[in-house]
């Protein structure tokens, strides 16, 4: 497991998880916690609930056989050893007809088909290629997809706002998207979540499509899960 670690004031630190080489499942299991209560709101959330929120962030940080094809990175900020601050940051495909930022799994499978669909002369050719020039040259993905970061599930503990904490996680996810190469960073913010879209309107986020049609989930505290719920969804966009 690759990390970085350093302080941003004298009682935060910032520490950085590479997840392409897997995030050990104690930290996974940790950072569940922290979302449940954090990101969610849920203070003593069930197995069942914490058992999915655990599973997604597995997918897109955790250990796996071999080594991801795309990119991410797990931010923590801590303070006196427990999680004070979280986000996470991963490479995926945007769709340029559709406006439509395409979840880790997808650009995964989208990535594989592609290269897959070509002959063994052509594979060889790309074998060392980015996830930027896959997208760029390869025939099922070129003009029709770009690359991109993707960042999600920013969240901070209530008794660790007011600290610019949420600014540092940020100011740390443009540091590892520099270092894969990639010059545009996406996220997706519901429409009457006032205070996140100030907050990335502040750090330098435009709004570049509106989904009036978009659905988001909620945890189902009485059911145990996650339910779809339809809501108005932005997708903003700085360029770094």
């Amino acid at each position: 497991m690759d990390t970085s670690c350093f302080s941003v004031t004298s009682d935060i630190s910032l520490e950085s998880y590479d997840g392409s080489r897997g995030v050990e499942g104690s930290l996974i299991k940790q950072s569940a916690n922290f979302m449940m209560e954090s990101f969610w709101g849920v203070e003593g959330a069930s197995n069942e609930l914490l058992s999915e929120q655990e599973a997604d962030l597995g997918t897109r940080f955790g250990e796996i056989m071999g080594k991801r094809k795309l990119a991410s990175n797990l931010i923590l900020g801590k303070m006196n050893d427990e999680i004070s601050g979280l986000v996470g940051v991963e490479v995926g495909l945007f769709d340029l007809k559709t406006n439509a930022i395409l979840n880790y799994k997808t650009s995964d499978k989208m990535l594989t088909d592609a290269v897959a669909s070509l002959g063994p002369k052509q594979r060889r050719q790309f074998k060392d290629s980015s996830v930027d020039e896959l997208v760029g040259e390869l025939p099922d993905l070129q003009g029709n997809f770009e690359a991109v970061a993707v960042l999600a599930n920013l969240c901070v503990s209530p008794k660790s706002r007011g600290k610019s904490l949420g600014k540092s996680l940020c100011s740390e996810v443009e540091v590892v998207v520099k270092n894969w190469g990639l010059s545009k960073i996406m996220l997706k913010v519901e429409e009457k979540n006032d205070a996140a879209k100030a907050l990335y309107e502040k750090l330098g986020y435009t709004v570049i499509h509106t989904d009036e049609d978009s659905t988001t989930i909620r945890p189902d505290t009485d059911n145990g899960t996650f339910k779809e719920q339809e809501c108005a969804m932005l997708t903003m966009c700085k360029s770094i």
